[in-house]
């Protein structure tokens, strides 16, 4: 058992006493615009899930009624309505407590004040009851609350596992309750617990993961659990619902278990319970759960859903597809089944993909597109219903799939090309798309083959950043460099081989090993990565320099492989013994000054009726190259703000002073980078004072510390809030933020 919350406090005999009501829980509605969608589902949950859990949703549908619909009135009715059904629910009282408040209703409020202090001192088995349900709404009131895009997931999962156990450690086995509530309460612990594993180490929240044992010891409660919900009372009016969701449960939680759990054996009650699948038996028993679950309640369309993405994780199309048509064909409304129209897009897509794979495997004609229209048609549906970062996400693939031809991967429609990008671009604003490294990758090679290579550089590189797991490095840093280099043979410029160079260093530093990478680009870009290696030898990266030049080992090239052995022989016996760890760690950068040729990529700042930059750079030389390489291609390239740079835009002939004074007053914006280099840099403090000075007279917030690395923050700055980058060695650095504060219109002086 898991120990109580904080906010409970024990009575007399051991009695847990919750503090009741919703409004003091940490929802994640008080932060959220609109989550009508959330409502509506609660509702349709409300038609389906009726019995223990009623007054848990009614209370619920108050607080989204009072944060969203900002309707006082319904809020209060909704509350009302719980009160008349249970005129002790504990939440309901407290609940209304609060929305009296609001509505200046003093006596009522009060009286509600009252019946909660006569109800919470009460001891009687009654109290029991009372306070173990309070507890158990509760808990469902924050598991619903905990979405994909919510704060502290894990946490919260955590609380609201720890409100159910007490609401069973209150009454289990004293009778306080029937064996059908206490059930119900134990179905939805399990979920909680299923949503703990599904939340736990997330990429876009860097949430924890849980340790090895956590998980084990969460998969046999939830087992032993969902078991005991099975053995419901099948004539109880609530029972088939809750009895068939529960065998569903039990076929994904045995599915996990088979990937995650070594040596796992399928208990002897499922193989006893569970149907044989006719042509799925060499799948395993999790079929046969969800089988069971559909003959034990036919009409629930969630059941049929997921029924159906089981069949899509196991490669059986045609199974998926029928079940995924049944749920559909039960609730066939967009906005409270849009999951479903989402999953058969994926199906149909993937089964396009896998006979496209086998057809030109065995060199047979490729499959028409119609699998591929059906699933753009479903993934319309699945955004009209509701707009995620996921099912844009899908969109855009869907449309990229329909443009790209398979084989040569030319572009042959590029109105679903241009589609593809703009879904990309919904996804990527929505929710933390912005920070997924699948819809920036995905963006990347749609705008690859659309030969907007500065752009896709860009995209790949958010997706090197975000990429926490590493899962997907190669295609990505890949993603980047590729795009550099084909710029660099259009263009020749010097600045895409310092900017290869940084991305090759900065990976080296985050992955284990960049070797395939860098074996790629050899191949594919010789001429330009002799140059990289060069450079690399120049600032006295001998470690990199190396690794590059044994990737020509082999090639077709012959003057680029002679170059490279020649480059090889030239590096001296000493620098190939450098310790991994040791470059890994400090890549040795040369301290010598040079003037980078940093392409000028915007010529009208966003703000340009009143300032002719959007942005001043102050930092020290010694950072020059992620200012070059990491933050002006993202704010210039990618965002197209304007930003003013000394060794690039300072005007020849005029003195530093002037320079930086008026760079300064003219930029929207000064971005100072700070690091141990620019808190010891003379020039940096002059900047700094000067920037300082502007903020004052214009009374506007016109600096932005950037912490690069961890240094001694000068005290002048330390009042004003600054963007932290110095988490990670390349870092997800959130440029959405740093792209929201220059986009803000100027404030007007007074």
């Amino acid at each position: 058992m898991f120990p109580a919350p904080a906010n409970m406090a024990e009575g007399g005999d051991n009695l847990l006493v919750p503090k009741p009501g919703f409004f003091h829980l940490d929802l994640f509605v008080k932060d959220t615009k609109d989550v009508s969608p959330w409502y509506d589902e609660l509702k349709t949950r409300l038609d389906q899930e009726t019995g223990p859990m009623e007054s848990a949703m009614t209370n619920l549908l108050g607080v989204f009624a009072f944060y969203n619909l900002r309707d006082q009135g319904k809020a209060r009715k909704l509350l009302e309505s719980v009160a008349q059904k249970d005129e002790n629910n504990l939440n309901a009282i407290a609940n209304k407590q609060f929305i009296y408040g609001h509505l200046m209703r003093a006596k009522d409020e009060m009286a509600c004040r009252d019946r909660l202090q006569e109800l919470l001192s009460d001891k009687s088995d009654a109290a029991r009851a009372r306070n173990a349900r309070c507890f158990a709404e509760q808990g469902y009131a924050l598991a619903f609350d905990v979405r994909d895009d919510s704060k502290d997931m894990v946490s919260k999962m955590r609380r609201a596992i720890s409100w159910f156990e007490s609401a069973l450690n209150l009454v289990d086995n004293a009778g306080a309750v029937t064996i059908e509530e206490l059930l119900v309460w134990k179905f939805y612990l399990s979920k909680c617990y299923l949503r703990l594993d599904q939340v736990s180490g997330g990429v876009q929240h860097k949430a924890p993961a849980l340790t090895r044992d956590d998980m084990l010891k969460g998969f046999i409660v939830t087992r032993k659990l969902l078991i005991e919900v099975t053995k419901l009372d099948p004539t109880w009016k609530h029972g088939r619902f809750y009895v068939a969701r529960a065998w569903a449960m039990l076929g994904g939680l045995e599915s996990k278990c088979n990937v995650k759990v070594e040596c796992y054996e399928t208990p002897e009650y499922l193989i006893k319970e569970i149907p044989k699948t006719k042509g799925a038996e060499h799948i395993g028993p999790h079929v046969g759960c969800f089988e069971k679950a559909v003959e034990i309640n036919p009409n629930d369309s969630e059941i049929y859903r997921r029924c159906g993405h089981m069949y899509l994780v196991e490669h059986l199309y045609e199974n998926a597809r029928r079940r995924l048509d049944k749920s559909i064909d039960i609730m066939p409304a967009i906005a409270t089944n849009w999951v479903a129209y989402y999953i058969r897009s994926l199906v149909n897509m993937r089964d396009y993909e896998d006979k496209t794979k086998q057809a030109i495997r065995t060199e047979r004609p490729l499959p028409s597109k119609e699998l591929l229209n059906r699933a753009k048609d479903d993934a319309i549906a699945s955004c009209k219903g509701a707009a995620t970062p996921f099912n844009n996400y899908q969109l855009g693939k869907v449309c990229h799939r329909l443009a790209i031809h398979p084989v040569t991967e030319k572009v042959e429609d590029w109105d679903e090309l241009d589609d593809a990008l703009d879904h990309f671009a919904v996804a990527l604003q929505l929710e933390d798309g912005f920070t997924n490294p699948e819809i920036q990758a995905a963006r990347g090679k749609s705008l690859e083959v659309a030969g907007e290579h500065g752009k896709a550089a860009e995209s790949y590189k958010r997706a090197v950043e975000n990429d926490a797991d590493n899962t997907t490095y190669l295609l990505n840093l890949h993603g980047v460099l590729k795009n550099l280099l084909i710029l660099h043979r259009n263009v020749q410029g010097e600045h895409y081989v310092n900017e290869m160079a940084f991305w090759i260093t900065e990976g080296f530093k985050k992955y284990a090993d960049i070797t395939p990478v860098l074996r790629e680009c050899v191949l594919e870009f010789a001429s330009q990565m002799i140059q990289v290696c060069q450079h690399l030898i120049d600032r006295d990266n001998a470690k990199l320099a190396r690794m590059c030049l044994e990737c020509f080992e082999g090639i077709d090239n012959d003057t680029c492989r002679t170059d490279a052995e020649s480059m090889l022989s030239s590096l001296s016996k000493e620098a190939s013994g450098i310790d991994d760890q040791l470059m890994r760690m400090s890549v040795v950068q040369s301290e010598q000054e040079t003037r980078v040729k940093i392409p000028v990529t915007v010529e009208k700042p966003r703000h340009g009726q009143e300032f002719q930059y959007d942005f001043f750079v102050s930092h020290s030389s010694k950072d020059a190259d992620w200012v070059n390489f990491a933050l002006l291609p993202a704010l210039e390239v990618e965002s197209q703000f304007k930003g003013c740079v000394a060794d690039r835009d300072f005007e020849l002939g005029e003195s530093v002073f002037d320079n930086i004074i008026h760079s300064i007053e003219n930029s929207y914006k000064t971005l100072l980078i700070l690091t141990p280099n620019f808190v010891t840099s003379e020039w940096c403090k002059y900047e700094t004072e000067q920037a300082l000075y502007e903020r004052l007279e214009t009374r506007r917030g016109c600096v932005i510390p950037i912490l690069l690395e961890k240094c001694d923050v000068p005290k002048k700055l330390r009042t004003i809030t600054y963007f932290d980058v110095s988490s990670d060695v390349i870092g997800s650095y959130d440029w959405l933020r740093l792209k929201k504060a220059l986009e803000q219109a100027p404030l007007k002086e007074n």
